[in-house]
């Protein structure tokens, strides 16, 4: 799970009324036309949330404004703008971070604030392709996931619900719901996937971390585990 950034007001997650904020700012004209939505920026953030691992703000910001990559960017009106814009895309990441780390059995991707059928299936295409960006975004350190055929098939049911401009035949209508009403699953499923390996590498680091304090530390010295014991009556036994 993505760490949360903390801003400078002390602020993590988005509210409603920034929400709307973020919209007006992204229906603009200055916004390029292959910027995300809403819906693509949750499927986005989503995909970096409980991805492997943290991906830097100055990779994925240019994804925003550009789905393709190819540089595009909005003509802020000065530096104070960008520096506005950029903390409610934090903000809206953060939220969905806590969402999915505090509230597992309540987390609803945004589409599902819709309810009209067809309007909720373009939003649908719109989130599961801001999902893709996002996993590739990440260079290949989606590639374990892939390798693995039980997890490879939850990440490729959203595949199948994204734009795909050369697929001449679209998924049936009631196979394209049946999906998406499985994304959720989906969601939550990678994101245990990621954090196993996650806890495995933090174990890891851990240990390499005791093994160099303890190739410094005399065997008369405290044990630096806190106990306040002596290094050979502790961990160094």
């Amino acid at each position: 799970m993505t760490q949360y950034h903390v801003l400078k007001n002390g602020s993590i997650q988005i509210t409603d009324s920034e929400i709307n904020e973020l919209e007006d700012f992204l229906l603009l004209d200055e916004v390029p036309d292959g910027a995300m939505t809403l819906d693509s920026l949750d499927g986005f953030f989503t995909a970096l949330v409980i991805g492997p691992a943290t991906v830097p703000a100055n990779i994925w910001f240019p994804y925003v404004w550009d789905m393709n990559g190819g540089g595009e960017k909005p003509n802020f009106e000065n530096p104070e703008q960008a520096d506005r814009i950029l903390e409610l895309l934090i903000k809206m990441m953060n939220s969905i971070a806590m969402r999915l780390s505090s509230s597992v059995e309540y987390y609803a991707p945004h589409p599902d604030t819709v309810e009209d059928g067809d309007v909720k299936d373009l939003l649908v295409m719109l989130w599961a392709t801001g999902f893709m960006v996002g996993v590739n975004c990440s260079g290949s350190d989606w590639e374990l996931l892939l390798r693995d055929k039980k997890f490879s098939i939850l990440l490729s049911s959203i595949y199948m619900l994204s734009f795909k401009p050369n697929d001449p035949v679209p998924l049936p209508t009631k196979t394209f719901r049946e999906v998406w009403d499985k994304v959720p699953y989906c969601v939550i499923t990678i994101d245990e996937f990621w954090n196993t390996y996650r806890r495995q590498d933090q174990a890891r680091a851990k240990g390499m971390a005791l093994a160099t304090e303890v190739e410094r530390i005399g065997r008369n010295e405290l044990c630096p585990c806190g106990s306040g014991k002596k290094f050979k009556k502790c961990c160094g036994r």
